[in-house]
Order: structure tokens, then C-alpha cells, then sequence
């Protein structure tokens, strides 16, 4: 009986051991996962704000136009200048058409024989100064009056001839040069002796 008892006090020794130290990587593996290993943060370096872009050389100044001249060669005294006070003027030319009387002529006359009769049939009655325009052969002209008063009456002898005379507003085309030039925001208007100073005109969308 006695060997017994100590056999089972011996077994119990044995399991306590085993169960206490052996038998444990179970709970280690659960207390492992139970405890996830957070990993440390790490401060990352903000992205530098881009640059504000420098401002362009043409926002920095503006264009102004002095003019008109008759002609380049006109201009080209104020070029000078202001090529002497540093600046870089550059020049255009610029066409408009302006008015410079009232015209007198008929119209719709379909060929020359009928261009050549009513030539006739105006000198044949005192007005000497009709042609056919060379330009234009549909047309002949009756004169280029400087007051509508005197166009007026030669329209009236016309259509007392038989005919269906136009009064106009005659035009020609004038050219005149100007001179862009590029200013700094402070920097005042040129001084320039009968010629007006405005702003350039404004460049037209590409594309």
C-alpha cells in the first residue's frame, strides 16, 4: 500500500512538472496573438510648396502707340529719339479709309459699246470730265465732287440726259505709320511733338 502511495505522489510530481513547465507554447502562441506587435511610426517629410511662377516680361510692362505719321520716313525722327532714350520702338503701318468727297457715275452698263454712249452723249452736252472706270467696267464715272452741292447738280444733268446716275460718299485709302513701344509700369508716356500717345491695339487670339 505504501508503494503505491508513492507511486501515485511520484505521478502527480511528474504531471505537475510537465504541465507547469513543458506543456506551455500553446499559451505562448495565444498570448503571442492576442498582443500584435504595432509597428513604430515614422514622421515623413512634407512635400515643399512649388514655387509662385516669375512674372513674365510682358506683364511687367505695357505697350503704348505714338502716332500717326504720314510715312516712315516721318517716323523716323521720333525713332531716333527714343532709341536714344533706351528704348525699343517698333514700327507699323496702318490703312484707313477715309472719305474725301461724293462721287457721281452710272452703273449697270453691261458692255463697252454701252459704256462709249453714255461718254458720248455726256461730252455732247457740256459734261467733258466722264470715263470709264478702269476698274470696273461696269461703271463711268460722272466726277469726284469736294461739297455734296455740286455733286447733287451734276447727278440732276445726268438723269435729265436719260440716265440713272449714283451719288456716293467717295473713299480712299490713307496709310500712316506708328511706333509700339514697351513701357515699365512707372515709367511715364514719351513726350512727342504732334503725334498723339495710345494704348497699342490689342493683338488678335491665335489658333
Amino acid at each position: 500500500m505504501r508503494n503505491f502511495f508513492f507511486l501515485l505522489l511520484a505521478l502527480n510530481v511528474v504531471f505537475f512538472g510537465w504541465s507547469r513547465w513543458v506543456d506551455r507554447p500553446h499559451d505562448a502562441a495565444v498570448a503571442g496573438t492576442s498582443s500584435p506587435t504595432v509597428p513604430a511610426l515614422e514622421l515623413t517629410q512634407l512635400p515643399a510648396k512649388p514655387a509662385a511662377p516669375a512674372a513674365s516680361a510682358e506683364a511687367s510692362t505695357h505697350c503704348r502707340s505714338i502716332g500717326p505719321f504720314a510715312d516712315a520716313a516721318a517716323a523716323a525722327g521720333t525713332l531716333d529719339a527714343l532709341r536714344s532714350h533706351g528704348l525699343q520702338p517698333r514700327s507699323r503701318t496702318v490703312e484707313t479709309m477715309a472719305p474725301d468727297g461724293y462721287w457721281v457715275y452710272v452703273e449697270d452698263l453691261k458692255d463697252a459699246a454701252a459704256r462709249r454712249k453714255v461718254i458720248s452723249t455726256l461730252s455732247a452736252n457740256g459734261i467733258h470730265d466722264a470715263a470709264a472706270m478702269a476698274d470696273e467696267t461696269e461703271r463711268v464715272s460722272v466726277g469726284v465732287f469736294a461739297d455734296q452741292r455740286h455733286a447733287v447738280h451734276r447727278a440732276e444733268q445726268v438723269q435729265e440726259l436719260g440716265f440713272k446716275p449714283v451719288l456716293s460718299v467717295h473713299q480712299r485709302t490713307i496709310s500712316s505709320a506708328w511706333l509700339d513701344v514697351d513701357l515699365k509700369p512707372n515709367e511715364a508716356d514719351p513726350a512727342v511733338e504732334s503725334a498723339r500717345v495710345v494704348d497699342c491695339p490689342v493683338k488678335a487670339a491665335s489658333g
